[in-house]
């Protein structure tokens, strides 16, 4: 039967046919257009549910991608600040480690903001948020040369340079510079974004771990490197010491309480041997050498070695010496000295004096 057929027709009493079938042909008109209104407002109603539930599916979407972005800018800054958690207790408390220890963990902590850096700039933000989420990426990529910064200043530190607070302290802006541009750069810019796309219940996190930490104070820094200046497990036992002197040419070994002839050539010099006598690789030890001659006159002369390693020998050459006749045949007074270096602190063994006699062969 179709939608649109009649019903059964109803039995009339038999009065008047014709003026029954007027009467029906009325009312099946009605009954149709009734039927047509209701299957209009059927379809009326599939559609609006349609088009509300393909809305709410894309709205959904929308909030959906917002969340996960934002999640992973959450685990992005939330594993950046642990890793200054960690800087921070290794600048408080640096004895607390060995010397490798130190180090190790040094190279950890930069390795890991690398890896959070590169993490951050593979984030896919909703299309709004494109230039916001170009400044993170930013900030998590100049954190890392910040750690790298710091890392390779305090490393200089813990290898005899000469290292002020000053210059740890300036590789602050490398940490504090991310939280201090996301805050006036992404936070407040993504939350109205949020507003005007009508997305709620997602969590914009704050970054402001670096700014309030207090971590590079002056004051601080300098603390530290006093505790690692003062550490022999963190800075080494640092000395250097004299082992020989021997003149050329000739190869004379010169020994303190002797007089020694020595041959008054053009090319007299002086061969002096150091010994690293600490546990950290020296570098650049000064070498000096001040030939008093008898009527008082001091020639000075030095050398540099650039590095000996732990409990090694190196032999450096002085020369440049030039003796005046009236030096020749009476006794001279060398002094040679080896170091100091950078916290060394016993000088007992860093110099020798040696009487010599300047003949012509």
């Amino acid at each position: 039967m179709d939608f649109f057929d009649d019903d059964a027709p109803v039995q009339t009493p038999p009065a008047d046919v014709s003026t029954a079938r007027q009467r029906r042909r009325p009312d099946r008109r009605r009954t149709r257009i009734q039927r047509i209104v209701i299957l209009a407002a059927v379809l009326f109603v599939v559609v609006f549910a349609l088009a509300w539930w393909a809305r709410s599916c894309q709205h959904n979407s929308k909030v959906a991608s917002y969340s996960t972005y934002f999640d992973n800018v959450t685990t992005a800054i939330s594993d950046s600040n642990d890793l200054g958690k960690q800087l921070n207790v290794v600048i408080t408390n640096p004895t607390s480690l060995l010397r490798a220890q130190l180090v190790a963990k040094l190279n950890d902590l930069t390795a890991k903001q690398k890896e959070i850096a590169v993490r951050a700039a593979r984030l896919q933000p909703p299309s709004t948020l494109d230039a916001e989420q170009a400044v993170f990426a930013d900030g998590m990529k100049v954190r890392a040369e910040g750690f790298q910064l710091f890392q390779t200043t305090l490393l200089g530190a813990l290898s005899n340079k000469k290292v002020g607070a000053g210059k740890l302290a300036a590789t602050g802006g490398y940490f504090t510079g991310p939280d201090a541009y996301y805050m006036s750069q992404v936070y407040t810019q993504s939350r109205d974004t949020l507003s005007q796309q009508g997305v709620t219940g997602v969590e914009v996190p704050s970054s402001t771990y670096y700014l309030t930490s207090g971590m590079f104070d002056t004051t601080k820094l300098t603390a530290m490197l006093s505790s690692i200046g003062g550490s022999a497990k963190l800075s080494g036992i640092h000395g250097v010491g004299l082992s020989g002197v021997t003149v050329q040419p000739g190869s004379i070994a010169l020994s303190q309480g002797h007089t020694a002839n020595i041959p008054a050539t053009a090319d007299l010099s002086f061969d002096v041997k150091v010994q690293n006598t600490g546990n950290v690789t020296e570098k650049s030890v000064p070498v000096t050498a001040l030939l008093k001659l008898p009527n008082g006159t001091v020639l000075t002369q030095a050398s540099t070695i650039s590095t000996i390693a732990p409990n090694q020998y190196q032999t450096v050459s002085i020369t440049g010496f030039s003796i005046p006749a009236d030096a020749l045949s009476k006794i001279s007074t060398l002094t040679v000295k080896a170091g100091p270096v950078q916290g060394e602190r016993s000088l007992g063994n860093n110099s020798g004096q040696y009487k010599i006699l300047l003949q012509l062969q």
